[in-house]
């Protein structure tokens, strides 16, 4: 029979590995506010609601599929959120747009986020930790997953809040949408398998560097 280990309570972090974190975060969102800051130094991208980064290049979604994986559920949902929403404000202090960065689908994308920590949650829960490559393996599954379903959703979501002006409100024009997103989607998939790899290396050697700081360990597997 297999039982799965329970998570510690403790979930404290040190200034140190704070630091760290609050780094990697830092660069995460600097990816994302890249289009924004790139005008400013001369090179000229066009800027609207299409051009959240570039193509969908962009660690935001596999930061929040590795931090579910990586870590208790309090940060994993904690570290995403408040990357995007730096992200976010960013955009507004950038362009003076609000509506660029927090519009009518902002609470869907939100809840879409969170999705994918709850999908690196479950990678972690079933899949079990092993080393560095299996980890890796299992999140970048993990992340084709979460790619996939934020493409699927968000693209439904774009579709049916547009009022008809970008696409009909019509098979033809739901089909339309997707097949128009589907280079957002496939720089989706090369920026989860470039940049989980990285994030999950990354976390894992912060978190194992103190034994305060648990990872979630629902999928290290015992035999009872």
């Amino acid at each position: 029979m297999l039982q799965s280990k329970q998570h510690s309570e403790t979930d404290k972090i040190s200034w140190k590995q704070f630091l760290a974190i609050g780094v990697i975060v830092f660069f995460v969102v600097l990816a994302k506010l890249m289009p924004y800051l790139l005008p400013k130094f001369g090179w000229e991208i066009p800027v609207d609601q299409s051009w959240s980064y570039f193509w969908n290049f962009s660690p935001m979604l596999p930061l929040a599929l590795v931090a579910g994986a990586i870590f208790s559920l309090r940060w994993a949902v904690l570290i995403p959120t408040l990357a995007w929403l730096a992200g976010d404000l960013g955009i507004w202090a950038l362009t003076g747009h609000r509506d660029w960065a927090f519009y009518p689908m902002s609470p869907f994308i939100y809840l879409l986020m969170w999705m994918t920590v709850f999908i690196g949650a479950t990678g972690a829960r079933w899949a079990g930790d092993g080393d560095q490559l299996a980890r890796s393996v299992r999140n970048l599954l993990g992340g084709f997953v979460g790619a996939t379903l934020f493409f699927l959703i968000s693209n439904f979501l774009v579709w049916s809040f547009g009022n008809a002006v970008f696409y009909p409100l019509t098979l033809g024009g739901l089909l339309e949408c997707y097949t128009l997103a589907i280079p957002f989607y496939r720089n989706s998939l090369v920026g989860m398998v470039i940049y989980v790899p990285v994030l999950t290396m990354l976390f894992s050697s912060i978190v194992s560097a103190n034994e305060t700081v648990q990872a979630i360990e629902l999928g290290n597997v015992q035999k009872a």
